[in-house]
């Protein structure tokens, strides 16, 4: 088929795709555009999707402490990686118990963790648990642990699970594999698009991590880097409220690339994970139909 050859309908059903496409890379590449426009062109001019006026004024504020954002990517990375490896582990070991219908505690152990996901016990009750009972004040392990066995990832596990054929569970059992062996070579390699849905969905939750940090962690060397950014938020508002830079120098409100400041702390924040969903989008799309009807 040759490009004279293709039907009329199907020329507007791709045009119709690349400008869906090009709305949603608009407020990406706008993002990217006003973090490296210069603060008094911003001003001027307002917002600009092809700056007027190049500057990385606003990277080079971020970047004045690189060592504190080195150290904040570096706990991030740690608390993503930790926690979903953990989460997915733990979460799908309960959804397979749950989705197996020979297990017999899977209705009030199924109740249990529904009731959970509408109840909670609060704020108060969980930081005694976490820091006099547990001890994990200014441990990463309180930003990591809580979200283990989250009830809404759980069930969409166990209905994906219950999607696999029963005949080839009891195979493997007629084979003398055990439960977990069951669980580790079958139905996990099987379940690849729910288990990536999944990891994207709690690696987005640990990455924007920042109120536990900010009732956990006093220490600057443990901040994730979303607590790192925020506390840079509130100086750029402190310089700007005493009128002075920290060397002691006059300035005006003017003279902080605010805007671009803001817009360049999402640039930061944003690509790590837009970089691992270029890997798992072909899992994610797949993922979000589990449990869709089938027609």
């Amino acid at each position: 088929m040759t490009l004279k050859t293709i039907p009329l309908h199907k020329w507007l059903v791709h045009l119709c795709l690349i400008l869906f496409c090009a709305m949603c890379l608009l407020p990406l590449a706008l993002t990217i555009s006003i973090s490296v426009t210069d603060g008094t062109i911003i001003q001027t001019h307002g917002y600009q999707l092809i700056p007027i006026k190049f500057s990385w004024e606003a990277y080079r504020f971020i970047w004045m402490d690189p060592s504190s954002l080195l150290a904040g990517y570096k706990n991030s990375l740690l608390i993503v990686a930790f926690g979903t490896t953990g989460n997915l582990l733990v979460t799908s070991m309960i959804a397979y118990a749950l989705a197996r219908r020979d297990f017999r505690l899977r209705g009030p152990i199924s109740f249990y963790i529904f009731v959970t996901m509408i109840f909670s016990g609060g704020i108060v009750p969980l930081y005694i648990l976490i820091v006099q009972y547990l001890h994990w004040k200014n441990s990463l392990l309180a930003l990591i642990v809580p979200a283990f066995a989250a009830p809404f990832q759980i069930f969409m596990l166990r209905v994906f699970f219950q999607e696999i054929p029963t005949p080839l569970i009891e195979s493997a059992k007629m084979d003398g594999a055990s439960d977990f062996r069951t669980y580790w070579s079958i139905v996990l390699p099987l379940s690849k698009p729910a288990l990536a849905t999944v990891a994207l969905m709690m690696t987005l939750h640990y990455w924007n991590e920042t109120f536990n940090a900010i009732l956990y962690i006093d220490r600057i060397s443990l901040y994730p880097i979303q607590l790192i950014l925020k506390n840079i938020t509130a100086y750029i508002e402190l310089v700007k409220g005493s009128g002075v830079d920290p060397s002691g120098h006059p300035i005006t409100a003017s003279d902080v690339p605010t805007d671009a400041i803001m817009y360049a702390m999402m640039v930061l924040t944003s690509l790590p994970v837009m970089f691992l969903f270029g890997f798992l989008q072909k899992y994610f799309v797949k993922g979000l139909t589990v449990g869709a009807v089938k027609g």
